[in-house]
């Protein structure tokens, strides 16, 4: 398996302080999404987490992990206690900040989950930050990462053992096989970014609820990002990785309308509201590396 290519592939993608992990059990009245593990993914849970851990290493060699203790301890709470309501808590999930003002966030396989330092300044209240990390979750608990890992895995395979049949020198049946697919090849070509971010979203909502938060966090989060995608330097990746704000916001909001959550649900926390002045206190992240001109 040509493990660095879908490494770069995750990398290039797509709190409560200290405080005891509480699953809090809320009925849910909608019809949550309920992603299975695709028949092709060959993968335990073990594997997707030693994945996870090579594409966090590789990650942090690239990007700057913000070093603060206390800010560190208050997003991992908060998203531990997200990831323990989604449908894959078994997995061992770790939250880190990326010590950059661009407002992102992404998930690598095996539950790492990497927010950058601009979202946390975007983020108004505590429901609006649990709902981009329960987003994220869901994005983990659907398999997606993996499921490109996947098709990455059964292409190398049966490329492989075309070569060993002596087929590859028919460049004819290579372009073939790698634009239609086949039965070694299945879904290589297929494109799911749009389908992904929906089901996210969704499965992000109901993670939200039943770690006992006000799903309108996230559909506030994204209302505002809709509102700046012609300043691609606020929200950069963001908006590329994510299409269609509006379009997703509108989908939620339908969702919601529809299976109205519980009342009661936690907006904000003086923990979030220390956590943003503690920010406020560091020195502005480290500024991008030039590239080298080519």
């Amino acid at each position: 398996m040509k493990t660095n290519r879908s490494l770069r592939k995750m990398i290039n993608g797509a709190g409560v302080g200290l405080a005891a992990l509480i699953f809090i059990s809320v009925p849910l009245q909608g019809v949550e999404p309920t992603p299975a593990k695709p028949f092709y993914d060959p993968f335990t849970d073990e594997q997707e987490m030693a994945l996870g851990r090579q594409a966090a290493t590789e990650t942090e060699k690239q990007m700057p992990i913000l070093d603060q203790s206390l800010l560190t301890a208050y997003l991992n709470g908060l998203g531990q206690k997200v990831a323990q309501a989604s449908r894959r808590p078994q997995l061992h999930y770790t939250f880190k900040i990326v010590n950059t003002d661009v407002v992102n966030a992404f998930s690598l396989p095996g539950g790492y989950i990497y927010v950058h330092r601009g979202l946390l300044d975007f983020v108004q209240n505590e429901s609006e930050l649990a709902g981009v990390l329960a987003h994220e979750v869901g994005h983990v608990v659907a398999y997606h990462s993996m499921s490109n890992v996947a098709r990455d895995y059964w292409l190398d395979q049966g490329m492989k053992q075309l070569k060993q049949a002596g087929m590859l020198d028919n460049q004819q049946i290579v372009d073939i096989l790698q634009k239609y697919g086949g039965p070694i090849l299945l879904f290589v070509d297929r494109k799911f970014s749009r389908e992904e971010e929906s089901e996210a979203d969704m499965l992000g909502i109901y993670n939200a609820i039943r770690a006992g938060y006000d799903p309108e966090g996230l559909v506030l989060a994204l209302n505002r990002l809709s509102n700046f995608t012609g300043n691609p330097s606020l929200v950069q990746t963001l908006l590329m990785n994510h299409p269609l704000p509006a379009e997703r916001v509108q989908a939620l909001r339908t969702e919601l309308s529809q299976n109205p959550p519980p009342s009661g649900l936690k907006q904000d926390s003086y923990g979030f509201k220390a956590a943003k002045l503690l920010l406020s206190t560091l020195p502005p992240p480290p500024k991008p590396k030039a590239q080298p001109q080519q």
